[in-house]
Order: C-alpha cells, then sequence, then structure tokens
C-alpha cells in the first residue's frame, strides 16, 4: 500500500476515533497513530482493547488502530490478529480494511487466507457496498496480490488467468509483464 494511501486510511481511522468521543486510550491511541509514533499508539490501542470489553463499538475501533499500528511497525501476525478481531467486534468491513488483512497474511506468509482477505475485499469493491469506490490504484494492488497468492499456493492456471486479464486491464505494469513471463514456465 503506498504511503499516501495508508495516510489517508490512518487519517480516516483517526478522525473516526476522534469524532465519536472514544475513551481516553483510544483518544491518546488515534493521536499517536496520526503522529507517526506506532509504538505508543499500539501500547494506547493495547490499554483500550482491555478496557472496552463490554463496548463492541470501540472494542472494535481499538483493535482496528491495535492492527493499523502493528502494519505500520511490522508486526504483521499481530496486525492480521487485531483486524481479525476488529471485524469479529462489528468493525466496517471495507475494501480497505481486507486489503490490510490481505497484505498482513501475505507478509506472514499465509497465501491462503491472505487471498481470501484479498478476494473479500474486491468482492467488496465490486458489490460497491464500500460506501464509496475504493481507490482505483488499491484495487491494482489487490488485483495484483490475488495473482502472488495464487502463484505461491501453485495454482498455476487460475494465476495465468488472472495474469492476462490483469495485463490487459492494466497493460503498462512492468511487473506483471515479467510475471506473465515467469508464469508462461509453468
Amino acid at each position: 500500500m503506498t504511503g499516501i494511501k495508508k495516510k489517508l486510511l490512518i487519517l480516516s481511522a483517526v478522525s473516526m476515533f476522534l469524532l465519536s468521543g472514544c475513551a481516553s486510550a483510544l483518544k491518546d491511541g488515534a493521536e499517536a497513530l496520526e503522529e507517526g509514533d506506532y509504538e505508543t499508539a499500539a501500547a494506547s490501542f493495547q490499554q483500550a482493547v482491555s478496557e472496552e470489553e463490554e463496548d463492541r463499538e470501540n472494542l472494535a475501533a481499538a483493535y482496528q488502530g491495535l492492527g493499523m499500528s502493528d502494519y505500520e511497525l511490522g508486526s504483521y501476525a499481530g496486525a492480521l490478529e487485531a483486524f481479525e478481531n476488529a471485524v469479529d467486534n462489528g468493525a466496517e468491513q471495507t475494501v480497505q480494511l481486507y486489503n490490510l488483512m490481505g497484505v498482513s497474511a501475505i507478509q506472514t506468509g499465509d497465501y491462503e487466507k491472505g487471498l481470501e482477505y484479498i478476494q473479500a475485499g474486491l468482492a467488496l469493491s465490486d458489490a460497491g457496498s464500500d460506501g464509496e469506490r475504493a481507490d482505483a490504484g488499491l484495487i491494482q494492488e489487490m488485483e495484483y496480490n490475488e495473482i502472488i497468492c495464487l502463484e505461491r499456493q501453485a495454482d498455476w492456471e487460475s494465476a495465468k488467468e488472472k495474469i492476462a486479464a490483469y495485463i490487459e486491464k492494466y497493460p503498462d505494469d512492468e511487473a506483471a509483464q515479467k510475471e506473465a513471463e515467469f508464469l508462461k514456465t509453468r
């Protein structure tokens, strides 16, 4: 995910936390997240998780903030667990959230789970149920990651089909061109 997209997602989440009048630990976490102090944000969100057990909305927000902090820190296993807990506690299911979950799973080497989340995010985008259309660059990234997941699972035929459609849609993507050449050998 590009820096600009991550920043927009972070700012969106921070705004949600601050506007909802969340508890102190959530607010502290949101402010630290906005400032790029991800370790402080993670600690604050972890505290909020333990404090917000009775309030599912705040608990979902705390888990989502924790996931975003862990993601930024490169702790992808922790990020994935936190994002999954956010969804389990009623967090809004968005294309962006499923992308973060998919990338986190990919980073941990769980390509099956990564594919599941990427495809769920793409389905949300196709259905237009994300409230607003997902950014075209994000969709392109997700479609490419879908191919990588298929390849890593040795599902060569599906990967070849997806890369052909991808190149037709994004003919200037040089990395995809190389990927297509690689897949021809499979």
